[in-house]
């Protein structure tokens, strides 16, 4: 299954997906078929209208972003649990150094809980989710973070194996009852993954508080059309279908009780 979820993203993604019928078209050409080549011009045309032009994928993003808040601790929490994707791993284990993606900000939040609460123990989970074979954890260059910014490696525990959310929560699950760890902890992700994320992680039976950070959006945006950043628009898109396509499959698979979840609901 999860070399099938990547194979279709690859394929359906917004910009492939253009591209890919711009092909279709073009082979519809030469074989003499005018009609079925209109057709899918005129696809690749509306899609990459709607993913350059549009903030479609902010307007997206805030929904998903807007569903968990922080609240307000009652007192010091025992974990934290930090979802990977924050860190580049190959450019990391090429550079040997910590690389970080556009979320990095999962890692900040959590060096800044680190500091606030310096009894609280974090676990890294998240490993390589490339199809070329490539063996590059988060694990290695995430200890070289909180080692640089003072973390005790006592603090530390990490999951180097899981390659989606769902491998991140029965993963997690197990590790921490192999470590006799008991929750609610922190669950730390980008605020768009949340929803996800909760539904997963709970339905392994664990306890967590949701905590979300990398914020995409002010959560207060409208559709509209956007001619100024067709790159990030297109970016924004990507990063909001294939997070509702992750939701969309995690419900048919029977891994969340609903569709879309929700704080409270």
């Amino acid at each position: 299954m999860f070399v099938l979820s990547k194979l279709f993203w690859l394929v359906f993604q917004p910009l492939a997906f253009a591209f890919l019928s711009v092909v279709a078209a073009l082979f519809c050409l030469l074989i003499a078929q005018s009609g079925a080549a209109a057709v899918f011009s005129g696809l690749a045309a509306l899609t990459l209208g709607i993913t350059c032009f549009t903030n479609l994928g902010m307007v997206l993003l805030a929904d998903l972003e807007t569903r968990f808040a922080r609240p307000d601790l009652s007192e010091p929490p025992a974990c934290a649990i930090v979802l990977g994707g924050g860190i580049n791993t190959g450019a990391s284990a090429r550079r040997s150094t910590y690389v970080f993606t556009r979320a990095a900000d999962r890692y900040i939040e959590a060096l800044r809980l680190a500091r606030l609460y310096p009894d609280m123990k974090i676990l890294v989970t998240g490993g390589d989710n490339a199809l070329t074979g490539a063996r590059y954890g988060e694990a290695e260059p995430a200890a070289r973070l909180f080692a640089d910014h003072g973390i005790a490696s006592a603090r530390l525990l990490y999951e180097p194996d899981a390659r989606n959310t769902a491998e991140n929560a029965a993963n997690t699950a197990a590790l921490m009852a192999r470590q006799a760890m008991e929750g609610p902890c922190l669950l730390v992700t980008s605020a768009y993954h949340m929803p996800r994320s909760v539904a997963l992680f709970e339905k392994t039976g664990m306890r967590v508080t949701p905590w979300p950070a990398d914020y995409r959006t002010d959560g207060k945006l409208r559709f509209s059309a956007s001619f100024d950043r067709p790159m990030t628009n297109a970016a924004m898109l990507s990063t909001a279908l294939r997070e509702w396509a992750g939701l969309v499959t995690a419900r048919l698979r029977g891994h969340t009780a609903q569709l879309s979840p929700r704080q409270n609901g």
